[in-house]
C-alpha cells in the first residue's frame, strides 16, 4: 500500500484512504506525520491509523464539542446492546447524555405502531424510513418522550419533538456475507452489498428532514471472525464513502463507529485536541470486550460512552450552526441564525458559508439590513439615480438601498451631501437608524433624561434615541452602566439589535 503526501494539508494518509470529510477541517498533522515515519508493513499486521475528518462533500466546519446550551430532545432506537449502553452502572450513556444536556427517550422491543420497535436489523430500516407507514412511524418517533429501558435522564422534558434520531442494529448485523468491496445491491439480505443499498435508500428520507439530526450507530462486532473483514469494510464505507458517493451536502446525518471502538483499546472514534479522530488497527475486527456472549461488556460500553458524548456534541453543533465561523458557543449564534433564517443576511462569504461576526457594519450594509428587516427578505428597492449623494454613484453596489434609505427618511447622510457608505456604523447612529426604521421618518423619541447611561448625557445629539432604544429593550448598553455611543457596531451585535428591533422570527 503506497503512502501519499498531501502537501496542501500537511497530512500523511495511505492512498487507499479516501480524503473524506467529517466535521472538522483539521487532520492532527503531527500525530499522522509521526505515524508515517514509523509505519512498517508486515503482511496484514501493520498498524493502519487514520484520522478522518469532514465526511462526504459537507462544507468544512471546525469541530466544536461544546454541549448544547439548552436541553435537546433525543431518541435512541435500539435493542439489548443499546439498553446495556444506556444503563446506569453498565454503559452509563444515559448519565453522560444527561450531563451534556440531552433529554433522552428510547424505543425497544415491542415499541410503536405495528410493533416496529421489534425490527432493527439493517434490512428493516427502509420499513422505518422509506415505506408507506413511514409518516405513522415518524410521528410516533418524533413525539415519543418515554423510557423503555432503565437509565437516568434530565428530570424535565423541554417539550417539542425529538430533534436527534439515533438508531442502531445489534451485533448479528456484523455477520455480513458477500465480499468487502461489493457494490450496493437491492437484494441479498444481510450482505455487504444490500447493507450499502439500504443506507443509500434511507438517505433519501433524511434529505427531506433537515430539521432532524440522524445519527447512525454502527452495529457492534462479533467474537467470531468469519465475516469480520466484511463488517470492517462496510463500516469504513459508512464513515468514508456513504455520504460522498451520494453527493450528500446537508449536515443532518452523522455516523458513530461503535463497531470500531469495541474492536480494541487503541481503536477510536472520538473528539480529541480540537478535532475528530477515527483510528483503527488492521486485523482487529472482532469484539475485544465480550461478556458471556457477543453483548459488549461494561468496560467496552463505557469506553464507547466516553468517546461518543463529545462527538455527539460536534455532530449537533455542526448541524445546528448555519455559519462555519459562528461556533455553537458564540454568544450571538441564535441571533445570527435568526437573521439568516429571516432572509435578512446571506453572510459575508460562501463555500463555506461565513458570517464574519466580529467584522464591522458599514453604513452601506446598514441600509440593506434595515430595509430588509423593515420590508421583508424579498424587498427590492427602486433603481438608484446616482444623484442623491455625491459619494454614492448609481454603480455603487448598495446605491439602490442607500437612496431608498434616504427616501424613507431614515438617513440624511453624513454631511456635505455625502453618505459615507464605507464608514463603520457607530452605536449612536445605529439607535437612530433602527428607531426610524421601526417607527417612521417622522418619529421623535421622548427627551433624554441623562440618567439611563453614564456616558450619554441629555446634551448628547443621540441621547433621546439611545434612551428610547433601551426603553424598547433593544439594547442594555455595553456594560458598566454605559452605552458606548461612539463604539463601532459589529456584525454579531447588529444581528441581536435587528432581531429585537423588528421582532424577526
Amino acid at each position: 500500500m503506497a503512502v501519499t503526501w498531501f502537501p496542501d494539508e500537511k497530512t500523511v494518509l495511505p492512498r487507499k484512504v479516501s480524503r473524506c470529510m467529517m466535521f472538522a477541517y483539521t487532520y492532527c498533522a503531527k500525530g499522522l506525520t509521526m505515524f508515517a515515519r514509523h509505519l512498517r508493513f508486515r503482511g496484514s499486521s501493520f498498524l493502519f491509523a487514520a484520522i478522518l475528518l469532514l465526511v462526504g462533500s459537507i462544507p468544512a466546519f471546525a469541530a466544536d464539542a461544546t454541549p448544547p446550551s439548552q436541553p435537546v430532545k433525543l431518541i435512541f432506537i435500539h435493542h439489548s446492546t443499546g439498553q446495556n449502553w444506556l444503563q446506569d452502572g453498565y454503559g452509563n450513556l444515559g448519565l453522560e447524555l444527561k450531563a451534556n444536556n440531552y433529554f433522552v427517550s428510547d424505543t425497544n422491543y415491542g415499541w410503536g405502531p405495528n410493533s416496529i420497535g421489534d425490527s432493527t436489523d439493517i434490512p428493516n430500516w427502509p420499513e422505518w424510513f422509506r415505506s408507506a407507514n413511514t409518516p405513522t412511524y415518524m410521528n410516533a418517533l418524533f413525539t415519543e418522550s418515554s423510557q423503555h429501558s432503565s437509565y437516568t435522564r434530565l428530570a424535565t422534558n423541554p417539550g417539542g419533538e425529538n430533534q436527534i434520531i439515533m438508531f442502531k442494529s445489534c451485533f448479528p448485523n456484523s455477520a455480513l456475507s458477500g465480499n468487502p468491496n461489493d457494490p450496493p445491491s437491492a437484494s441479498g439480505g444481510l450482505t455487504v452489498g444490500h447493507a450499502k443499498y439500504v443506507y443509500n435508500d434511507i438517505l433519501q428520507y433524511f434529505a427531506t428532514r433537515p430539521d432532524k439530526l440522524f445519527v447512525v450507530i454502527t452495529a457492534p462486532p462479533l467474537q467470531d471472525g468469519t465475516y469480520a473483514a466484511n463488517a470492517r469494510a462496510f463500516n469504513q464505507w459508512l464513515i468514508n464513502n456513504w455520504l460522498s458517493e451520494n453527493n450528500y451536502t446537508q449536515r443532518n446525518v452523522a455516523v458513530f463507529d461503535f463497531y470500531n471502538v469495541l474492536t480494541g483499546p487503541n481503536n477510536h472514534h472520538r473528539y480529541v485536541n480540537g478535532a475528530v479522530e477515527h483510528v483503527f488497527t488492521a486485523g482487529q475486527n472482532t469484539l475485544y470486550y465480550p461478556t458471556g456472549d457477543d453483548h459488549p461488556s461494561a468496560t467496552g460500553s463505557q469506553k464507547a460512552t466516553t468517546e461518543f458524548a463529545p462527538l455527539l456534541n460536534t455532530f449537533y453543533n455542526n448541524w445546528n450552526s448555519t455559519f462555519t465561523d459562528v461556533a455553537a458557543s458564540h454568544w450571538a449564534k441564535d441571533w445570527i441564525n435568526r437573521l439568516y433564517n429571516a432572509g435578512i443576511t446571506t453572510g459575508c462569504g460562501s463555500s463555506p458559508l461565513r458570517y464574519c461576526p466580529e467584522g464591522t457594519v458599514t453604513r452601506a450594509q446598514m441600509a440593506v439590513l434595515v430595509l430588509r428587516s423593515k420590508h421583508g427578505s424579498t424587498y427590492a428597492p427602486p433603481t438608484a439615480t446616482g444623484t442623491q449623494f455625491s459619494d454614492v454613484p448609481a454603480s455603487h453596489w448598495a446605491a439602490n438601498w442607500i437612496e431608498q434609505f434616504a427616501t424613507e427618511g431614515i438617513t440624511t447622510g453624513c454631511g456635505s451631501n455625502n453618505y459615507c457608505p464605507e464608514s463603520p456604523v457607530t452605536r449612536a447612529e445605529m439607535a437612530l437608524f433602527l428607531l426610524r426604521g421601526v417607527h417612521s421618518s417622522s418619529y421623535a423619541p421622548p427627551a433624554a433624561s441623562g440618567t439611563m447611561f453614564n456616558d450619554v448625557p441629555p446634551s448628547h445629539w443621540a441621547g433621546a434615541w439611545i434612551e428610547q432604544l433601551a426603553t424598547e429593550a433593544i439594547t442594555t448598553g455595553c456594560g458598566g452602566g454605559n452605552y458606548c455611543p461612539g463604539g463601532i457596531v459589529t456584525r454579531a451585535q447588529m444581528a441581536a439589535f435587528l432581531v429585537r428591533a423588528f421582532s424577526l422570527p
